[in-house]
């Protein structure tokens, strides 16, 4: 191996090593994900001054410049075993991402790479080795003033959280559409094994056939999902909440919404929004919330749990407490996530099982949709 080789691979080692003390240093804080986030992406800037890995890691970004990429995927280019100091790094801090954010452990990293291109341009305007790796603020996102990129050398430059910058960008965060994914099933496991949520939604006909009734999302658009330019695309997810019939209980349940990635923009998904089956009244509520990174999917199976059941108390199961319900949701989680976090997007109450509405707006005037009735036979 040649010295300039050595010396490149033992400052590469130098810097994960620093990175990840700095990383373990606070564990179990509500900024961990952040820690993690910003660890890494020093990292990925100092990759940026091997010519190889850089030039393999932009090629690939600039195939689908919409997309993240794992940053597990960036290693294995040049380590295909996953042996190195820094694939084992990587690996210790995938981990600590899903335990920061209550989801189990997996194969599939959710650290990523992304880049941010102003129209009119590629990530090829500029050099590899002069591209600059952001990190994404911790607090408010309606509030943030600046965040930190670094460049190969490990400077920092402040960048303006609210106007976008001129040139492409590298931002290093974590897959919240994977995230939000896996949130999703784990939650919903977690409200059918507390009985918040009923298995079997299927009507059964006098003759011995089955049906499902659904409330349809044809159409959805935001007015404004609050997303300064470096979070990109909003990761949207629904809670649909109701009273479970025969029983003083709420049902619930989750619902991700891939795809609406940006505001003022309509989309027409035709997904199931609302399946019906366990809800008294036909009625029920649904709220749209965003993850912007740091969301934990065990605590808001408890908020979903505990602390909905608390707020209410004791209650008679009447049409009146469907809305409460939604109300209870909102009042269970916590203060922490109406920042970056987890953003509270809007409500839509006391929706009806097979009425069609229109060009409907939320509680608050943020989100439109339109809805129809579907049974699926």
């Amino acid at each position: 191996m040649k010295t300039k080789d050595v010396l490149m691979s033992v400052i590469t080692a130098g810097v994960l090593m620093f990175a990840s003390v700095s990383v373990q240093a606070a564990p179990g804080e509500r900024g961990s994900v952040h820690a993690v986030a910003d660890a890494s992406a020093r990292d990925v800037a100092a990759w940026l001054g091997q010519p190889a890995r850089a030039g393999a890691l932009v090629d690939a970004l600039a195939e689908h410049p919409e997309r993240g990429l794992p940053l597990t995927a960036v290693l294995a280019e040049s380590d295909p075993g996953g042996n190195s100091l820094a694939s084992r790094m990587l690996s210790e801090r995938d981990d600590l991402v899903r335990q920061y954010k209550g989801l189990p452990a997996a194969d599939r990293g959710l650290l990523q790479v992304r880049s941010f291109v102003p129209a009119g341009q590629t990530l090829a305007s500029v050099a590899p080795a002069d591209l600059w790796v952001a990190v994404l603020p911790k607090g408010n996102d309606r509030t943030w003033t600046s965040l930190v990129a670094y460049d190969r050398h490990g400077r920092q430059h402040l960048l303006d959280a609210q106007v976008a910058p001129t040139f492409p960008v590298l931002i290093v965060d974590i897959d919240t559409g994977q995230a939000v994914q896996e949130g999703m099933a784990l939650i919903n496991a977690g409200l059918q094994a507390r009985g918040l949520q009923s298995a079997d939604r299927l009507t059964v006909a006098a003759d011995g056939a089955t049906s499902l009734d659904v409330t349809r999302l044809d159409r959805i658009r935001l007015a404004n999902d609050g997303e300064p330019w470096a979070l990109g695309g909003a990761e949207v997810f629904a809670v649909v909440s109701g009273l479970q019939t025969g029983e003083a209980e709420p049902e619930m349940a989750t619902v991700s919404l891939p795809y609406l990635d940006h505001d003022k923009t309509d989309y027409t998904p035709g997904q199931p929004l609302v399946i019906w089956g366990n809800y008294r009244f036909d009625t029920a509520n649904v709220q749209l919330f965003e993850d912007d990174g740091d969301t934990n999917y065990k605590d808001l199976l408890i908020a979903l749990t505990e602390g909905v059941k608390l707020g209410l108390g004791a209650f008679a199961p009447e049409y009146a407490v469907i809305a409460e319900i939604g109300g209870a949701i909102l009042k269970a989680m916590p203060s922490g996530w109406f920042t970056n976090d987890t953003d509270y997007l809007d409500s839509f109450y006391l929706l009806q099982r097979g009425k069609t509405y229109t060009g409907r707006m939320g509680a608050a005037n943020n989100a439109q949709v339109t809805l129809s009735p579907l049974t699926l036979q």
